[in-house]
């Protein structure tokens, strides 16, 4: 049977839980079999149970039966309407992105629909730039084109090194939406050093990722989902994952070689057309986004208020 695993506030902190129609089941609270998946740390997060996802992972399905055949009356149930859900892997390692991808976004922005010689790739500060669902993305100071972009987000569940196609795909644990949060303006193209990609891209909350991970077992082949991004219920981005020019697996391969992935670690796989630089649109305080991929989730978040410079603030520079 299908399930999701999220990650819930609680009173204690946050705790990993089997997402079922019925409701949510918190791990710690399903028996001592999930110690060892835990290294001892029952009840710990989703984050903690990737570095135990092999184990974990029969574990996980003959419990999400139980949990369906008990329902409400299992000690471990927490209903919809009194979940927390906050974002899945909140402290990953590491965040890649991966660049360049859908054919159909290069050509809105007039550039070969083509594999590039090398495979576009960078790094986000993982700790701070994501958030989860429901929660509201401030907009960073000093940008006047804060675009939306929806992708597919693999979520790592094995230690990888130099790997080829089978090997990656085999170390995936699943799969979430991501949102990639975009200053156009800040992007510094024209700058002699190359392109800002901190200020750009990977300011604080400008990752926001969720609401479930939802196990590679149930998505199948990450080359057939759809993917949409609306922004106040007006559909902006509507594309489908076979338009990538570097499939999901090769994407996890080619990092590999350069990177060692490691458990809980996210991987952005790239966005389709839709973004609002290609129509001259961008987000304003008070826009809600929702990104939707097939098989996989759901995820909203609200735009709030531009974050504030501190008074007098003015960025300075050392010769």
């Amino acid at each position: 049977m299908e399930f999701a695993l999220a990650n819930l506030r609680t009173a204690a902190g946050e705790r990993a839980a089997i997402a079922l129609p019925s409701g949510y089941f918190r791990l710690d609270r399903l028996g001592s079999e999930f110690e060892s998946v835990f290294d001892g740390q029952s009840g710990s997060t989703l984050r903690d149970l990737m570095n135990g996802w092999q184990n974990a992972w029969p574990l996980l399905a003959e419990a999400a039966k139980q949990c369906a055949a008990a329902g409400a009356s299992s000690d471990a149930y927490v209903a919809a309407k009194h979940a927390s859900l906050i974002t899945p892997i909140r402290f990953p390692n590491k965040l890649v992105c991966v660049g360049a991808v859908y054919r159909d976004h290069l050509r809105e922005f007039n550039l070969p629909a083509e594999r590039w010689p090398k495979m576009p790739m960078f790094l986000r500060p993982p700790s701070t730039s994501i958030v989860g669902p429901g929660d509201d993305v401030a907009i960073p100071p000093d940008t006047k084109q804060f675009d939306w972009e929806v992708e597919l987000a693999v979520v790592m569940g094995a230690r990888l090194t130099d790997a080829d196609l089978d090997s990656a795909q085999a170390a995936i644990a699943g799969y979430t939406v991501g949102i990639d949060l975009t200053c156009r303006d800040l992007l510094d193209r024209e700058s002699t050093i190359g392109i800002d990609l901190v200020r750009a891209k990977a300011q604080d909350a400008m990752a926001p990722v969720g609401p479930v991970l939802m196990p590679a077992a149930f998505v199948g082949d990450p080359q057939r989902l759809g993917l949409r991004l609306y922004v106040n219920d007006e559909i902006k981005q509507d594309g489908c994952t076979s338009d990538m020019l570097y499939t999901v697996y090769e994407q996890i391969a080619t990092i590999s070689r350069f990177i060692t992935l490691e458990p809980g670690d996210i991987v952005f796989t790239g966005s389709c057309a839709g973004s609002g630089a290609s129509i001259g649109q961008f987000l304003q305080p008070g826009d809600r986004i929702r990104a939707e991929i097939d098989k996989v989730g759901s995820l909203e978040v609200d735009i709030a208020e531009a974050r504030r410079r501190p008074a007098g603030y003015r960025e300075t520079f050392v010769d």
